[in-house]
């Protein structure tokens, strides 16, 4: 199979809006108005260069090519475009486009800075050489400096500028660079270009052939993953609202169902009616452990207070046992890695079974661990007691 950058994405994003969009090859129901955005500026940065060689268009040709493009794509896709931003209309994202389209006019102009040596380049990458790992992917733009050099560039439309460091680790223009490689071997020196044109700023990288080995690593990793995947859960994350099956996600379609419901059957639908049920018992359930607690409370002191290990209702009997437990540090905290380093220093990871806390608790309660282990470790757990109440009929119940 072969993969791309929008599919390695798409999967980190979400399994399950992967497998929609490339197992299952469904049609998204809805376009986020940012990504018409950004294809209708691709589409009129690819005609700018292109007519390059024969000449220069101006910055109102430009213009009428984009508004073109627009209207035209805005008439197909009109039902679909979604648009997330409150008070935002499409309008307001046409005018958007143009103001990109001014300010990368009037930075760029008249674009002889490189040699253009390729647009919208359709490269393919073979990871290893070996046909295991394939991807494909579309350069926006590929130039030569006058000093030799490869530069991949890339426009993105968003509203947020990213830190030096995502360029850093950016994964697609770094597998542009090994596809270009492959396919002009004689290329030597590479710089990866992103215009960030919300901004008017260029943000570029360079890579090692050290990162470009470890990008190679972690692709592969990743691809093995997805082909061992056979659930492709569904993930929520930020990025939700902007996505085009919510009819089909199990996290979703059900909402989705909702809101086409008249507000006079929507408290009648039946799952409607079953979550609503489950929480009201739910609430009870906590109100109800609340009370608990504080009966509990109530008789361990009336017990202790009166030295019983049993005490009497109407017609059952509650009889309070104790026991000593520890409380261990959780995973994740840095208590829990000093425990951890404390017992492989004393030579008991093995013999507690990698942290069993089970026997950990055992050793510690019958202090077989030794004095210096348990001093070391004091400060990292805590002792508690356990007081349960076990309830049962009294023996003169005559019911």
């Amino acid at each position: 199979m072969t993969y791309s950058h929008s599919a390695l994405e798409t999967y980190e994003t979400c399994p399950r809006k992967y497998k929609f969009s490339y197992r299952d090859h469904l049609v998204p129901e809805e376009e986020g108005i940012e990504a018409f955005l950004g294809s209708c500026f691709h589409e009129a940065m690819e005609k700018l260069y292109r007519e390059l060689p024969f000449r220069t268009m101006s910055l109102e040709e430009l213009k009428v090519y984009y508004e073109d493009t627009w209207q035209k794509n805005f008439k197909e896709k009109k039902e679909k475009l979604k648009i997330t931003e409150p008070g935002r209309t499409a309008e307001d994202y046409f005018r958007l486009g143009l103001k990109f389209l001014e300010d990368y006019y009037r930075h760029y102009y008249p674009f002889n800075q490189n040699r253009i040596l390729g647009l919208e380049e359709k490269l393919e990458i073979d990871l290893f050489g070996d046909g295991r790992y394939r991807l494909i992917g579309f350069a926006d733009r590929i130039d030569q400096t006058t000093d030799g050099v490869i530069e991949i560039h890339d426009y993105k439309t968003g509203s947020k500028l990213p830190p030096q460091e995502a360029a850093e680790t950016d994964r697609q223009l770094a597998l542009y660079q090994l596809g270009i490689k492959q396919k002009w071997p004689w290329a030597e020196r590479f710089k990866l270009v992103w215009h960030h044109v919300a901004f008017d700023l260029e943000i570029s990288s360079t890579r090692t052939p050290e990162q470009l080995e470890e990008l190679k690593r972690r692709i592969a990793e990743l691809i093995d993953r997805i082909e061992a995947d056979r659930e492709f859960e569904p993930r929520e994350g930020a990025l939700c609202d902007w996505c085009g099956y919510w009819s089909y996600c199990p996290l979703k379609k059900h909402a989705v169902k909702l809101q086409k419901l008249p507000a006079n059957e929507y408290l009648q639908e039946e799952a409607v009616v079953l979550v609503d049920k489950y929480m009201t018992y739910l609430d009870q359930k906590k109100q109800a452990e609340e009370e608990l607690d504080k009966l509990k409370e109530a008789i361990i002191k009336y017990a202790d207070d009166h030295d019983l290990a049993r005490i009497n209702g109407s017609r059952y009997s509650l009889t309070l046992t104790r026991k000593d437990i520890i409380r261990f540090p959780s995973r994740g905290q840095a208590e829990r890695q000093k425990l951890e380093d404390i017992l492989r220093e004393a030579g008991l990871w093995s013999a507690l079974s990698s942290l069993d806390l089970n026997s950990l608790e055992k050793a510690i309660l019958e202090e077989t661990l030794g004095p210096d282990v348990l001093k070391k470790i004091r400060d990292l757990v805590s002792k508690e007691k356990l007081i349960m109440l076990r309830p049962g009929k009294k023996p003169d119940n005559k019911d």
